[in-house]
């Protein structure tokens, strides 16, 4: 079980190297996704990067319970960074139960955050930002695929 976890990680991190922003770096310095050049994923890959964003999020919101802990936050915001890209009307459609999964721990992360706010407890603000922007790529693809599950 171990080893296929494994396995997975290092698929979905060497997917995210081959799309990262070296890739998508516009040529005037700026690290995003040029508009012309849309990020383009088959099913299947975009299915593994939801997976592994939906363990992200709920240990991201587990460490905002935990104030010593922070490595899945930090790495969330990066899985996130990419995913901001995603493009509902081209993107090839991923596993709607992982789109629902994924939408669904991001919602429940997104929501501890914004309470983190109004009590004014440090969160990061990145993984704020790129939590509600991914929301909404999440909510096209499921609108898209007909997927009538609100998140």
């Amino acid at each position: 079980m171990e080893l296929a976890r494994e396995a997975r990680h290092e698929i979905v991190a060497a997917t995210l190297e081959a799309v990262g922003p070296d890739d998508s770096d516009n040529g005037n310095g700026n690290d995003s996704v040029d508009a012309g050049h849309p990020l383009q994923l088959d099913s299947e890959t975009a299915t593994m990067i939801l997976r592994r964003c939906t363990a992200l999020a709920a240990r991201a919101r587990v460490d905002l319970l935990s104030p010593s802990r922070c490595g899945a936050a930090d790495e969330l915001v990066d899985l996130l960074v990419q995913m901001e890209s995603w493009d509902p009307v081209t993107l090839e459609t991923p596993d709607p139960t992982m789109t629902v999964l994924a939408a669904a721990a991001l919602q429940d992360l997104a929501e501890r955050l914004h309470l983190a706010q109004q009590r004014q407890e440090p969160n990061p603000s990145a993984l704020t930002t790129s939590t509600d922007a991914v929301l909404g790529v999440l909510q096209g693809i499921m609108a898209r695929a007909r997927v009538d599950i609100p998140a």
